[in-house]
């Protein structure tokens, strides 16, 4: 059997934070999270614009930072998460039924 976890932990405690589930809540409750999320989609438009033009590297360049950006939007959710942590404690049990932090 698993022990219960200690109702004493304070919000400054290291806590794990599931990347995925943040990011999912901070591109459904935060406007920043949304429109940096919806920009996501330039980076699939605009290097097929620029192959229209001819313009192959560009075009390359461009569509190789996708991945970049997605794992930078991650870690932006994960530390959007972790400030309304510490400046509101009482929030982590809305965090926790939510799979975003696990103690």
């Amino acid at each position: 059997m698993l022990p219960e976890p200690d109702p004493t932990i304070r919000a400054d405690d290291p806590l794990q934070i599931s990347r995925s589930e943040a990011s999912y809540w901070w591109r459904t409750n935060s406007v920043a999270g949304a429109i940096l999320y919806r920009m996501m989609i330039l980076f699939i438009f605009t290097p097929m614009a620029l192959v229209y033009y001819r313009y192959y590297v560009l075009s390359f360049i461009v569509f190789a930072f996708i991945v970049p950006y997605g794992l930078l939007l991650q870690y932006l959710a994960e530390r959007f998460v972790a400030r309304i942590i510490r400046k509101h404690p009482e929030t982590i049990e809305h965090f926790e039924s939510e799979g975003i932090v696990v103690r």
